[in-house]
């Protein structure tokens, strides 16, 4: 699913100017191979039937049957329709109350938004949206994978469950001092355990988790630039045969992109970590000017004036900026930056690892 997703990027990044007005070429060559990922064969009318109309003449895009019985209703749109409009949401909903099902699904390529038709709470139909330019490929994979075909008829109860999370870590975890309280507790509680005797107070147990907690948020951008490595290796993985079984690891790893952007003055800035190119860039361009673009990446804006509770940022001056991304989004973001700056830089990548 993962390497889906990331060749569904790579064909908007090249041909975005089509899909903006273009339902079909959404359907056909964004939404469909994502479809087909999930178990639902697009070719096959016994999965998918396409354009069938209802008892009233009314026609969605994709009805999806399992078993003969109709489970779900997929509905496309083209780039420019914002899928939170309500004359869009009641159509779904129309589709989907008419067939006596449970969900439908809409989706302009980008973004994929659950339906959920019989909730009393006009509120809650919206069960989620994701979005592949700014979610991780995990989280969106993972939401995507829970209206498959095997997982279709466990989709209320995969709900229900992941509700039930929610809810107590809501309950539970309001801010990171509270994981840190609750990391703290148990390091106490094995310290008194193994080393009665030795005297160790609270507050120092609460500092070295801190810190800890810290460093594994540092090193989150290092993870995060082997995100696309991984990625590839699992899709080997998926399908391994006796050479990559017995001789995998003697396998080179692809070298990993780092980001290289050139100003017009000539001022070249390109290292050997990707979070430090990203945060010079963003320097030297003006977080002042960056801000009011407002650019944001999983729900956090890339240039704020206070710090996420979760997500790794760095702090320059008065301004945190946002770097829990993964190379490939630090490159859009700057690219995004200077489309709508006009500052004419060259952004590019390379791989080895000279400065």
């Amino acid at each position: 699913m993962i390497q889906i997703i990331q060749e569904t990027l790579e064909r908007i990044t090249e041909f975005r100017d089509n899909y903006v007005s273009n339902e079909q070429a959404v359907r056909t060559q964004l939404i469909e191979p994502i479809l087909n990922e999930l178990g639902w064969k697009t070719a096959n009318p016994k999965y998918v039937k396409p354009n069938a109309p209802d008892e009233d003449g009314k026609i969605p895009d994709y009805t999806l049957l399992k078993n003969g019985k109709t489970t779900l209703i997929v509905e496309a749109k083209n780039l420019s329709v914002d899928l939170q409009n309500k004359k869009i949401i009641d159509q779904l909903a129309h589709y989907c109350f008419n067939r006596g099902i449970d969900f439908g699904i809409l989706s302009n390529g980008i973004k994929w938004l659950l339906f959920k038709t019989f909730e009393k709470n006009p509120k809650d139909r919206i069960v989620w949206e994701v979005d592949l330019e700014a979610d991780k490929p995990e989280f969106v994979a993972q939401s995507l994978k829970s209206f498959s075909y095997q997982n279709i008829d466990l989709l209320d109860t995969l709900l229900k469950k992941s509700k039930l999370l929610d809810d107590v870590w809501k309950s539970s975890i309001k801010t990171t001092d509270d994981i840190i309280a609750l990391i703290s507790d148990i390091i106490y509680n094995k310290v008194k355990k193994s080393n009665p005797g030795f005297k160790i107070e609270s507050s120092d147990i609460h500092a070295y988790t801190r810190n800890k907690i810290d460093e594994l948020f540092e090193n989150a951008q290092i993870n995060d630039d082997n995100t696309e490595d991984e990625a590839n290796n699992e899709n080997l993985n998926n399908f391994p045969d006796v050479e990559d079984v017995v001789f995998g690891k003697h396998k080179k790893k692809k070298p990993r992109e780092k980001i290289s952007v050139t100003f017009p003055d000539g001022k070249v800035i390109k290292h050997k970590k990707v979070v430090d190119t990203f945060v010079e860039t963003i320097n030297k361009i003006g977080q002042e000017k960056i801000a009011p673009l407002e650019i944001y990446r999983a729900g956090v804006p890339i240039i704020s004036t206070t710090k996420d509770d979760f997500y790794n940022q760095h702090k320059s001056g008065k301004y945190w900026i946002m770097v829990h991304t993964s190379t490939k989004e630090k490159m859009a973001i700057l690219k995004e930056i200077n489309e709508k700056l006009n500052l004419n830089l060259i952004i590019d990548t390379f791989t080895n690892d000279k400065t």
